[in-house]
Formats: structure tokens, sequence, C-alpha cells
């Protein structure tokens, strides 16, 4: 299987396929009602399959995409993970009351760097048990942060607390994800665990390369995001 081969005939319908794959988000510090708004227009407009913005906006971006195909989500212990594990658990029960349809949960990197994967590990099986399958939810790693063989134990981990989805990265680390994050994770999730590649996909061929290495969701901002459809749109 190959994004070139995957896609449906037509330029439509390669659009709209590639819209379904991606992730737009307003998560930066600043972002405020003005950009959840237009967040909110924008996805609901282009068939995004979800919007995330930070916890506190959830409340007004859910209404707003009511009665769309597009998903409001949210991440818990953004963007460091290193929020108290009952600080995660709750916020993740409070996102689903505000009206949250998917999240992503931050691994905490310093236990898993500092040698403390188990604990890694049920810091997300304790958010995870919070949400009790109620939607669902994906586990970031954050590779830019990663050394050697850290990106796997930070997989291997993750796995280990029941997560089904992971995620490359918050988009906050400065270092972009490359194909050879996404096969890495593949190879030790396996073929049936879902990943996201978040952080650096600008255009249609950046989105091309990490299907190809194995993702199947996308993040991106709505700026890069738009570039990326109307690519496929236009191929």
């Amino acid at each position: 299987m190959s994004f070139a081969t995957d896609l449906p005939a037509g330029a439509p319908g390669r659009a709209r396929a590639v819209a379904r794959m991606i992730d737009i988000s307003a998560v930066q510090a600043a972002h405020g009602r003005p950009q959840v708004e237009e967040l909110a227009r924008i996805a609901s407009a282009g068939g995004y399959i979800a919007a995330h913005v930070l916890p506190s906006w959830v409340p007004v971006l859910a209404p707003l995409l009511a009665g769309s195909e597009t998903r409001a989500g949210s991440p818990v212990g953004f963007p460091s993970g290193g929020t108290a594990t009952e600080v995660k658990a709750f916020e993740a029960d409070w996102l689903i009351a505000a009206g949250v349809q998917e999240m992503d949960i931050v691994m905490n990197l310093g236990l898993l760097t500092g040698g403390d994967a188990a604990a890694a590990s049920a810091d997300i099986r304790a958010v995870l048990d919070a949400v009790a399958d109620r939607v669902p939810v994906k586990v970031i790693l954050e590779v830019g942060r990663l050394e050697g063989d850290q990106l796997e134990r930070a997989a291997e981990a993750a796995l280990a607390a029941g997560a089904r989805s992971l995620k490359t990265g918050t988009g906050w680390s400065g270092v972009a994800t490359t194909a050879e994050h996404v096969a890495r994770i593949r190879a030790v999730a396996g073929p049936d665990v879902e990943i996201k590649a978040s952080g650096g996909v600008r255009d249609l061929a950046d989105l091309a390369a990490l299907y190809d290495a194995g993702a199947r969701r996308f993040g991106a901002n709505v700026a890069s995001a738009s570039a990326i459809v109307g690519e496929a749109g236009a191929a």
C-alpha cells in the first residue's frame, strides 16, 4: 500500500480523502476565541476529520462543530506531559464533559528518559482508565525529544498501557516528524495501531512520505492543511 495508489481517482475525491486524514489545530498559547471560531469554520467547511484546541476552548469549539463531520479534539497534559497523573485523569474526564470527541495524552517523557518506563506507562494507563473508551485517545510520544532507542521504549510503554493510537509530537518541540520516526514506531507497534504524524507536515510530499512510512492520521496548522488539501485536489 502506498499514498500514490491508495488515494481515490478524481481531484475532488483525492482532496476529500486527504482532508479526512488531517486534524487541524489552534493550540498555541496565544490562540483565543477568534482563532478558535475561525478554526471551526475552516474545519467544518473543509471536512477535516478533527479540529484541536487547548482545553479551555473546548466549550467554545464543540458547539461550533455540532452537526458537522469534524470532531472536537483537545490534549491532556499539554505540552510537557509532566502534569501529575491525577490531574491528567481529571483533565481527561473534564474534557469529555465539555464535549471533546477525541483527545491526545502527552507522555511524561521525564519518567521515560529518566529510566522509569514502567511509571511512564502507568501514567498513561491511569488516563486511559479515566477515559474508559468514551472517546478515541492518541498518546503523544514527542519524538523530537527522544534519543537513541528512547523512541522504541516510548512506543512500547504506551502500548503496554493499552494505547491503540500513537502520535509523534505536539508540534512544540521544534523538530519535524520524519518518515524514519514513523517507520520506527510502526516497527514496534505492528500493523493495527494507528499512527498520527504531527509536527512539520507542511506539504503534500511530506504527508505522502509519512503515509508510506506507516502514518494514517496527520496534524497540521490551518495554513499547511489548506495547502496540502489544495495540492491533493490539483494533483
